[in-house]
């Protein structure tokens, strides 16, 4: 039998967006994205998603920067903290927190997608011999990570596996807990893979102060055109999800 998460989500909702399901999609030119992955260091690996998730081995933190230059909520910059994860044997990236330095935007990931989103400055900038990535909240830094020693690769290395939020949800039952599943298509013109370096890191500043990297896996660079699809999937938080998905504007 595969493993099954086993984190109660009962603290995490106090907070949790609420949000509504509508064909809302985003459209966005020109977006940088940095990826960073690290092993963390946890043997009680199942309590670190909910029950509808199966973790992975070794379990695994991502750092996961948006920079765009432009968009419909003017520029911005977006970083989100995941958890892989896996819905029976699809991979998917459980969201921890994120931070927004656009609140137009923030409100409407927030609403539209259940991004559990904070206020904070960032920046990713990249230079010709690496990609770096800063979060600083209350002057205080709370992410530095980096990307050292970029080499080209295709778009076709790079993978982004669908985010899986948590979020109330509001429908015709009310505001109840789901699981919104987010996916995102992406169109690459560059991509560079390099070293991962980590500075940095506040876990509990994310929302998690157990998530504490121990070993560098991964960590590439892309610039791309990046469409953030309506919600097509939401899941029952305390069941498999192979149970507990529903396809939104299905009956349940």
């Amino acid at each position: 039998m595969p493993l099954a998460g086993s984190l109660d989500i009962r603290s995490l909702l106090q907070d949790a967006p609420t949000m509504t399901l509508s064909d809302r999609e985003l459209h966005l030119d020109d977006v940088d994205i940095l990826q960073v992955l690290y092993e963390i260091g946890f043997t009680d690996l199942e309590s670190l998603i909910p029950p509808a998730l199966n973790p992975t081995i070794p379990p695994v933190v991502t750092f996961l920067a948006y920079r765009a230059r432009e968009s419909v909520f003017g520029p911005f910059s977006l970083v989100q903290l995941r958890v892989s994860a896996r819905a029976g044997v699809r991979p998917r990236a459980f969201l921890v927190s994120a931070f927004c330095d656009n609140p137009a935007l923030a409100e409407v990931l927030s609403t539209s997608w259940g991004y559990r989103i904070h206020p904070g400055a960032m920046q990713l900038r990249r230079f010709h011999d690496r990609v770096e990535c800063s979060v600083v909240v209350d002057r205080r830094p709370i992410l530095e990570v980096a990307l050292v020693d970029p080499q080209p690769i295709t778009g076709h290395d790079v993978q982004y596996p669908p985010g899986m939020h948590l979020a109330r949800v509001e429908d015709a039952h009310g505001a109840r807990p789901r699981l919104v599943q987010v996916d995102t298509e992406y169109e690459f013109r560059r991509a560079d893979r390099g070293r991962p370096e980590l500075r940095t890191f506040d876990p509990a500043a994310w929302g998690n102060g157990r998530l504490v990297p121990t070993e560098p896996i991964s960590a590439s660079f892309a610039a791309c055109t990046v469409d953030i699809a309506a919600v097509r999937y939401v899941c029952n938080p305390d069941i498999p999800a192979s149970e507990g998905t529903e396809k939104v504007g299905s009956s349940s």
